[in-house]
């Protein structure tokens, strides 16, 4: 129940969840004041509408054309690497939206809707995407501050009640301008600041650990068995095969590039002969993508977007169809996994659910290992740098590179006893597991630096 009195503009029934009302009741009593997001901005400005900026207008140098994808989720920076580019003369037409160091940038449509990050000095000027918008505060601390308070849990579940979008999260401008803000003095805001800043550092030494863990899984994985890298070579623009290499099969210079033919006679050279994965797996199934009128039913589908970039499968977000697929297509232990099409081309997955209900979805093919062959040890090398040129090499497409069944079955695998294999498996998943747990760690160093944010924030601290 809510008085008319009470009601705002809007009319949904989410706007006016009991949770919202106490939420900004114990913002209203805290000792710091509570103000609105435009009164404590100079300018609060969307990205142009989509079709404003084309992909024909993407550059390889120029200004930096900001998109959700930049924008990391709670943690406050923006992913420099994969940045996009617009010409100078496009940032011009559209220069209403420009941003600068220390402007603030938001996710306001999307899964990830409320992610805020501060534009950095290394991005002396850019422009953002319609999904985006700027709040520009001209001050260093206060911007970092905005975005420290954004990407807490209060400010999570105020910036989530503007939403106005009935599918997809969308917050408009005229919302955003309402979102409320706690301002505390300036001292208190520096120490906030400084919380997450140090929560940060302790996130990316872990990670760092992480990585380190992760990076040392190839060296580990070649020298256990036995294949020694040659010192790199100079690359050569051009090259030339003989004719017996390339008769019978592909005669494309792609596939017989001289980086290709090294790293298959590295493979080769190794302790254990190398055999193509045909002789290893039983049988090489591709999934199916259900259409549009066979999705909604019973059956789980693993997706491309379902793989994780370390191997682990997410199933808390599957598509769901009718009974359309093969009994070969069902999930069953230790399938191997390998994406063939797509910009994740080569991606590698196990599958350990011991459960009944799940299928392939489309543009991924799996595989069960023959008897005397440890599924975990395909995994690891399918996921080493040298197995991964060598997906590369059996790419094939000029604009939307795939993979069939049958390139797959080509890769070439170091092949050592089984138990020399089941050693291998059970060293990198230790490593995995160490990795993941500092991944976690990481996780909850910035997490406490938040919730110490909102204690400081309401008082409490």
């Amino acid at each position: 129940m809510i008085n008319r009195g009470a009601l705002d503009e809007r009319l949904d029934v989410e706007y006016y969840q009991p949770k919202h009302f106490e939420l900004l009741a114990k913002l209203l009593a805290c000792s710091y004041p509570l103000k609105l997001l435009k009164d404590v901005s100079k300018k609060i400005v969307d990205g142009p509408f989509g079709s404003s900026v084309k992909s024909e207008d993407y550059v390889e140098q120029g200004i930096p054309f900001l998109r959700v994808a930049d924008i990391t989720h709670g943690d406050g920076t923006i992913k420099l690497d994969g940045l996009i580019y617009i010409s100078s003369e496009k940032h011009q037409e559209i220069s209403r939206s420009t941003v600068f160091p220390n402007d603030v940038v938001i996710a306001k449509t999307g899964a990830t809707m409320g992610a805020a990050s501060v534009v950095p000095e290394t991005i002396p000027e850019a422009n953002i995407r319609g999904d985006l918008a700027a709040v520009i505060v001209n001050d260093a601390v206060f911007a970092n501050y905005i975005v420290n308070y954004i990407n807490t849990k209060i400010g999570q579940d105020l910036f989530w009640r503007l939403n106005s979008g009935a599918t997809r999260g969308r917050v408009v401008i005229s919302n955003l301008r309402k979102y409320p803000v706690i301002v505390p003095d300036t001292e208190k805001i520096v120490e906030i600041n400084q919380v997450v800043k140090a929560g940060k550092i302790r996130k990316n030494q872990k990670e760092a650990e992480a990585a380190a863990l992760l990076a040392s899984i190839d060296g580990y994985l070649l020298q256990a068995l036995g294949i020694s890298l040659p010192p790199p070579s100079e690359k050569k623009v051009f090259f030339y095969s003989r004719y017996s290499k390339v008769s019978g099969g592909r005669s494309d210079p792609f596939y017989h590039q001289i980086v290709f033919e090294e790293n298959t006679g590295v493979v080769k050279t190794g302790q254990y002969q190398a055999v193509p994965l045909k002789l290893l797996a039983e049988k090489l199934i591709k999934g199916r993508l259900p259409k549009d009128t066979e999705k909604n039913g019973d059956l789980k589908v693993v997706q491309i977007n379902s793989i994780n970039p370390d191997g682990h499968i997410d199933l808390s977000d599957l598509l769901t169809a009718k009974a359309i697929f093969t009994p070969e297509q069902q999930m069953q232990t230790n399938d191997v996994l390998v994406v063939i099409t797509g910009a994740t081309i080569g991606k590698i997955a196990i599958w350990e659910q011991e459960t009944d209900n799940y299928f392939l979805g489309g543009d991924i093919v799996k595989f069960q290992c023959v008897k005397n062959i440890n599924p975990h040890f395909i995994f690891a090398w399918l996921r080493c740098q040298n197995a991964q040129i060598e997906i590369k090499r059996n790419v094939t497409g000029a604009t939307n590179g795939h993979l069939s069944p049958s390139d797959i079955g080509n890769i070439l695998i170091p092949c050592p006893p089984l138990e020399k294999q089941i050693e291998i498996a059970n060293h990198i998943n230790k490593i995995r597991t160490q990795a993941k747990q500092l991944q976690q760690q990481a996780e909850a160093e910035l997490e406490t630096a938040k919730q110490q944010v909102e204690r400081m924030i309401l008082g409490e601290h």
